[in-house]
Parts: structure tokens; C-alpha cells; sequence
């Protein structure tokens, strides 16, 4: 019976689950597919953390012991960071094995440069733990439509900031509390900044994008917001007028080109997406002959996150007995996608004009908003003492980011208007 020896580099919260899932579940691999594999060491810069744990296994504190020794097939990254693990995959890449890692922050700001040597190299580098956890994305975007043109991406691919708005709108909590109720409840960290910001899911939905689009995309340079500006006020209004707020990633075709792009939106309540609650994740894609499709599961966590990397020692597995070893990017990490300018994207948009109590505002945002050739739908404004500043909510129709922000940046110039007020885009579909 043939045996795929395997190298676990890092023993943290995915590690660990990965480790455990091994010891429960691994004899399945020789079940369903006649191919024994299992965990041979593991490299872990405390050796007895491991060792207290499972006694016996063998242990070794610097990671190129495993990337050295040829009787190992498969690396398993799960360090984290950018630093030392690009050096355990480059290193695993360099002497010939197969890596599967869970680390989308490197990928997408290396993984140009990886995927190419994988390439080259004709060893297979997979992630499918790095994109929604446990929703098996990748593999639908690499595999399930292979035969189909790709026209969209759409998604909420980062559990915290989804946790924090679902907290925001169904506790009537402000940004700072329902923040500090993720935290406590371990969905957010300590320095949260990657996950609210958007970081976090720029460098998920960069990779969709890539291997859907057939090119590397940058996350760089995306459109890129956060959540952390949005109040209880906005909430509370968006829902009068039939929206709730989500923090997406979307990727999708525009005039020959991928618009890729992060921003918390106004999504309508009868969206699929509208329903995605807490901490869960869920990603819609559209496609020319599977048309629509939703996936939502668990987006984060060790046991959900191991699954996915196990899912990918699988099919490694598959590929070892067919063939010995394939390249299955199906993109090329090479050629670079340029971008549709995001001056051009063209969204609704809801204001958030903070004013003075005091005749002519009104008169200060519409005719400065006619001037910007944008029309207005509807308004509403809000004030709970007149001594002090009112809240002018005012959403508007369909005109392109340049003509919104000059709208913006006209209106805040005008006298009575703070400058900190803002707009959001709205969900078109």
C-alpha cells in the first residue's frame, strides 16, 4: 500500500486542529482512495508543546529538517505571517514537494512569485483553507466551473466584521461595543485592524479573482474600506429603507476588465446575502451556464479551517496515484490583470450629511449634487436636539465614483457641513 508521508510546520489553533483531525480521520484517505498518508513530524519552534500533547510524535524545532528530508511528499504550512512562511514555502517549492498552506495574507502578496515556481517546479501549491474556512470556494472556482465563463464574484469573506454588523443591527449596539462583544466571544482579535479595515478580505477575494479571471490580481490595488466609521444612525436608517449594511468583497467582469473591490454596503433585505448572520461567511457566484450560485459555511476557526487543508491533502492524494504530480492552477500567476478604474465603477449611494440646524442646507446639498449631475431619491433628516448637529440622509442614484466623491468633497466645503460626513454604495443586484 502506497504511503504519502507528510510535514506539519506550525502547531497553533489551525495546526493543532489539523494535527487532531489527522489522528481521528486520516485512516479514511487509505479507505477512499487506496493511499495511506499520514503526519511524519512536525516542525515547531517549541517542541514541547507538541510532545505534551501527543507523546511520541516526533518533533523537530527548524522547519528545513522537514523541507530536507526526501522521504516527506507534502509541507503543510500553518506558521501564519509573511515572513518565515514564505521561507518554509519557497524552501518546500525549491526541494520539490507539494505544499498546501492556509495563509492568504502571504499568498496575496506573494503568490504570483509561489505559484510560478510551483509551476516551474511542477509541484502543486494549494490554499483552499486560506478563503472561507470551511466553504470549499476554491475548489468550485478551480474545479465545479472550469467549463464556465465566470462573470461574478460576490461575498461576505470576513466572519468578524460580519459578526460586528449583525451585532450593530440586531443589538442596536455602536461599532465599539459590538467590537468588544467579538473579542470576548474569540471573533476578534486583540488588533482587529486587518479584519475591519478590509484587509483581510481584499486578500480573500484577490485570489478568487485570479484564479477565476485566469490572471493575477494585485490586492494592492483594490478598492478598498472598512466598517469601522459606520454608526448606530446609518444602521438604523439603512433599515428603515429596506437595506442592511454587510462588508463585501466582489470581482466581476466590466467592460473587458475585472472590477475587483472591499466595501461595506447597503444590501436589500431580500438579497440572499441579507440573511448571513454572525460569524458565518458566504460567497455568491455567477457563471454562464451554472448561472447563480450561494455558499455560506463557518469562515474561520481551527476545526473548519483544518478540514479544508485535509480537503486538500486529498486531492493531492488523487493526484500522486493518477499521475505522479500535475499543475492544477488552471491561471497563470504571470500574466497581470489590469484593473477597471475604479473613477469609473458606478454604484447608488446612500449620504451621510452631518449639518448645522439652519435655513439653506438643504438647499446647499441638492443644488450641489444637481451640479455633480447626480439625482436624489429620496431624503430624510434627523435630529434629536436642535442645538445641535441634525443627521441628512439622502440616497441617490446610480453615477460613476468620481462624480459621488466630487459630490462629497463640494457639499463638506459648503457652510454647515461637517466634514466628516460620508457616503456608502449600494447593493445593485
Amino acid at each position: 500500500m502506497e504511503r504519502v508521508n507528510v510535514g506539519l510546520v506550525g502547531f497553533g489553533t489551525v495546526g493543532g486542529a489539523f494535527y487532531r483531525l489527522m489522528q481521528a480521520n486520516g485512516g479514511l484517505f487509505q479507505s477512499k482512495f487506496g493511499v495511506a498518508a499520514g503526519i511524519t513530524a512536525v516542525a515547531e519552534k517549541d517542541p514541547g508543546k507538541v510532545q505534551a500533547a501527543f507523546p511520541g510524535q516526533k518533533v523537530v524545532p527548524d522547519y528545513r529538517t522537514l523541507t530536507a528530508d526526501p522521504s516527506i511528499a507534502v509541507i503543510v504550512e500553518l506558521v501564519g505571517g509573511t515572513g518565515v512562511a514564505y521561507e518554509v514555502i519557497r524552501g518546500a517549492l525549491e526541494a520539490g514537494k507539494h505544499v498546501i498552506t492556509a495563509n492568504k495574507a502571504l499568498l496575496a502578496l506573494r503568490g504570483d512569485e509561489l505559484f510560478t515556481m510551483a509551476r516551474k517546479r511542477g509541484v502543486e501549491l494549494r490554499f483552499e483553507g486560506a478563503v472561507c474556512g470551511a466553504i470549499p470556494i476554491i475548489k468550485v472556482v478551480r474545479e465545479s466551473l472550469v467549463a464556465n465563463r465566470v462573470a461574478s464574484i460576490l461575498g461576505i469573506v470576513n466572519g468578524t466584521s460580519n459578526y460586528i454588523l449583525t451585532r450593530m443591527s440586531e443589538g442596536s449596539l455602536s461599532f465599539a461595543e459590538a467590537l468588544g462583544e467579538a473579542q470576548a466571544a474569540g471573533f476578534a482579535e486583540a488588533d482587529p485592524t486587518l479584519d475591519v479595515g478590509g484587509g483581510d478580505s481584499a486578500h480573500k477575494i484577490s485570489l478568487l479573482a485570479s484564479f477565476a479571471f485566469g490572471g493575477w490580481i494585485d490586492y494592492r490595488e483594490l478598492l478598498v474600506e472598512g466598517i469601522t466609521g459606520i454608526t448606530a444612525g446609518e444602521i438604523e436608517f439603512a433599515s428603515s429603507a429596506g437595506f442592511v449594511f454587510k462588508l463585501l468583497a466582489s470581482a466581476r467582469w466590466n467592460e473587458g476588465r475585472p472590477a475587483v473591490t472591499v466595501f461595506p454596503a447597503l444590501v436589500p433585505k431580500d438579497h440572499p446575502l441579507s440573511f448571513v448572520r454572525g460569524e458565518m461567511n458566504a460567497v455568491m457566484t455567477r457563471s454562464d451556464f451554472m448561472g447563480p450560485a450561494v455558499f455560506i459555511g463557518k469562515g474561520a476557526g481551527g476545526d473548519p479551517t483544518a478540514s479544508s487543508v485535509a480537503s486538500d491533502l486529498g486531492d493531492l492524494l488523487l493526484a500522486i496515484q493518477a499521475t505522479g504530480r500535475r499543475d492544477t492552477a488552471r491561471f497563470d500567476p504571470a500574466r497581470k490583470l489590469e484593473l477597471f478604474p475604479r473613477d469609473q465603477l458606478e454604484h447608488r449611494y446612500f449620504f451621510h450629511f452631518i449639518t448645522a440646524n439652519r435655513p439653506g442646507i438643504w438647499a446647499a446639498v441638492t443644488t450641489r449634487l444637481a451640479d455633480n449631475g447626480i439625482n436624489i431619491e429620496s431624503v430624510h433628516q434627523k435630529w434629536e436636539d436642535r442645538s445641535l448637529p441634525s443627521d441628512l440622509y439622502v440616497l441617490v442614484d446610480e453615477a460613476p465614483e468620481a462624480r459621488a466623491r466630487q459630490a462629497l468633497a463640494d457639499i463638506c466645503a459648503a457652510p454647515g457641513i461637517d466634514p466628516h460626513s460620508r457616503y456608502y454604495r449600494i447593493l445593485a443586484e
